[in-house]
């Protein structure tokens, strides 16, 4: 029962929190768009990545730099990975003519129109011939910079596969060459024994001519800003693409550990063994290590990552 003293009550109006159809199919549009930009390669560069004058300057959380493009006679892009094309477009956004040229590898039908930038399209995720041409044309544009050269590297998921260079190198006088049905046949022994892809990576890095921060060798005596969006858990640079532009924490040896473990050394192609065996013993050098001066010519920048 009411106390006689209450007040009567009203009907109050309720508050209208109905959203029209039209307002609420803009909302949601709103927000689709936000969350297409936290991951578009393109905005993430655009909204990170300023040219003030002569000067780049490179804002990613905790990271700032500032680099003077006058200090440069030329700029190179480089770069692989399906997400790389659009980082590739943004660059050229930014920069325009200071772009001397550049090439990236890219998974096919993954492009974006470009003008100072080749594209080199190829096999993702079973590598191919298009992706050891693509390799070596990288590596090649990667020889040509100099210490005037300021070289920009676009890395993103798929870079592993679109780079497939197999190694290539002397030994006294007698060349050792492999093949990419080398490459994928070790594999696939590795796939079957259930190797993890930290083991398949470290086999990869130690048969390629380009992986394991022999990409960044190259590139030194340039300097390189290193651009990575990371599709791999923990985001381990020395992991993403294969660590084209870091150092390599692994060996032959441990490639070689790999192989014993699943006991697969008498399996894989003669090649491989022989190959990994040579690097073991010093006739092949190493994947690029901490201490490198091409290491200190470089920064890498991670702006993005799978979570």
């Amino acid at each position: 029962m009411k106390d006689a003293d209450s007040p009567p009550t009203r009907n109050m109006p309720k508050k209208n929190t109905h959203m029209e159809p039209s307002e609420s199919r803009q909302h949601l549009k709103e927000i689709f768009e936000a969350g297409l930009n936290r991951v578009d390669p393109f905005q993430m560069i655009t909204d990170h990545v300023r040219l003030n004058g002569t000067t780049l300057e490179i804002k990613f959380e905790n990271t700032h730099k500032k680099t003077d493009l006058a200090d440069f006679r030329q700029i190179y892009i480089l770069g692989a990975g399906k997400a790389t094309a659009p980082m590739a477009r943004a660059f050229e956004t930014i920069l325009g003519d200071k772009i001397k040229k550049g090439v990236i590898a890219v998974k096919y039908g993954h492009t974006a129109p470009l003008e100072k930038i080749s594209i080199m399209e190829a096999g993702h995720p079973q590598p191919d011939e298009n992706g050891v041409r693509a390799a070596l044309r990288l590596m090649e544009l990667a020889a040509e910079a100099d210490a005037s050269t300021l070289v920009i590297t676009l890395i993103s998921g798929g870079g592993s596969a679109l780079l497939p260079l197999p190694m290539h190198c002397e030994i006294a006088g007698n060349p050792v060459r492999l093949t990419l049905a080398d490459k994928q046949a070790v594999t696939r022994e590795l796939l079957i024994c259930g190797a993890d892809i930290t083991e398949i990576n470290c086999i990869r890095k130690h048969l390629s001519g380009i992986k394991g921060g022999r990409l960044l060798e190259q590139i030194a005596p340039a300097t390189s800003l290193n651009f990575i969006l990371s599709d791999v858990v923990g985001d381990d640079l020395s992991s993403i693409a294969s660590g084209c532009t870091t150092y390599d924490p692994t060996t032959y040896d441990h490639a070689l550990a790999v192989l014993e473990k699943y006991g697969i050394a008498d399996t894989v192609p003669p090649k491989v063994l022989q190959t990994l065996q040579l690097g073991s013993s010093g006739s092949i050098p190493e994947t690029l290590k901490q201490g490198h001066q091409a290491l200190d010519l470089s920064t890498n920048f991670l702006i993005g990552t799978n979570r």
